[in-house]
């Protein structure tokens, strides 16, 4: 039984909008600016605790949970900004009538997957399993989670497919031993996406794209 391993933001929904507008707030409050090409390379699908620990700025040395807090109030607060990426919800329901276990692993926070999975997707009860930033040591690049995800659902990585929109999601699939990596274009290029190791690209999760790509993996 192949299993199938989600991202959230930029795969499932396009919310990368969001994440850029407050992560934007959160430099001007500390009086600096981030282009946007240090911004997509740096902080962009990354877990926001390791960009923050390990990334230097005005924010070094000081409480990080106070810039986590505000960074995750004001994602919360434009929850319903965010739109669907086509064929995501088909996506899940076809995945689950064909018996094949969801994970969805996500660099965002336990209220944030939350709100999407239960209020704007409707799918959370069609989900084996999920894991947050909250869960983990290491966000991706780092495949702790995935592992995490495949240990959970009781699959080796190399029987599951994955699908990520940033190059550093699809290094932690290929890190992981996934075996069918597939990179979904919302946010980076498809060339940007299998130079970081997908073995295919799809502009959407439509059956007649994403869904095609993922049953390859069988």
């Amino acid at each position: 039984m192949t299993g199938v391993l989600l991202d959230l933001d930029g795969t499932l929904v396009l919310s990368e909008k969001v994440h850029r507008e407050t992560w934007q707030r959160f430099f001007a409050s500390w009086g600096i600016e981030v282009s946007q090409q240090e911004y997509q390379r740096t902080f962009m699908g990354r877990r926001a605790r390791d960009v923050l620990t390990h990334v230097p700025g005005p924010w070094s040395g000081t409480d990080l949970e106070v810039g986590l807090r505000a960074l995750a109030e004001d994602a919360q607060a434009m929850a319903h900004t965010v739109e669907i990426v086509p064929g995501a919800v088909e996506l899940f329901t076809t995945l689950r009538r064909a018996d094949r276990p969801i994970a969805v692993v996500t660099s965002a926070g336990t209220d944030w997957a939350d709100e999407v999975l239960n209020k704007l997707l409707g799918v959370r009860e069609l989900i084996s399993v999920v894991v947050t930033a909250e869960d983990i040591v290491h966000g991706k690049p780092s495949p702790e989670g995935y592992l995490r995800a495949c240990e959970q659902l009781g699959l080796a990585p190399s029987a599951c497919a994955g699908v990520e929109d940033s190059p550093s999601g699809v290094q932690a699939l290929v890190d992981a031993g996934v075996g069918d990596v597939v990179g979904i274009d919302t946010t980076s290029s498809a060339a940007e996406l299998r130079a970081a190791g997908a073995h295919r690209t799809v502009t959407d999760l439509r059956l007649d794209a994403g869904l095609r790509a993922l049953n390859s993996a069988r």
